[in-house]
C-alpha cells in the first residue's frame, strides 16, 4: 500500500494531479476543491489510498488523514 506521496505538481485536471516523484509522474486522484487550489510547481505531501483492480491503479490522495481514513470506511 502507498500510504504518502510527496513531490511536485507538474500537472493538474478537475479532479486529478500529477505528482512527480524522483523523475517518475504518478496519477493522483484528489477532491476537486484541492485540485482547483494548486498550481502546476506547488511542492505537495498527500495521504494516499491505492484501490488495484484487474485493470487499474488508482491512487487517491488527500491533505488530511482523517479525510483517508472517512473514505476506507465509505469504502
Amino acid at each position: 500500500m502507498i500510504s504518502s506521496i510527496s513531490g511536485k505538481v507538474t500537472s493538474k485536471a478537475i479532479s486529478s494531479i500529477v505528482v512527480e516523484v524522483g523523475g517518475v509522474g504518478i496519477l493522483v486522484q484528489v477532491p476537486g476543491r484541492v485540485a482547483a487550489g494548486l498550481s502546476i510547481g506547488n511542492l505537495v505531501n498527500f495521504h494516499t489510498y491505492l484501490i488495484v483492480r484487474e485493470d487499474a491503479l488508482t491512487l487517491y490522495g488527500f491533505t488530511e488523514i482523517t479525510e483517508r481514513d472517512f473514505f476506507e470506511l465509505l469504502l
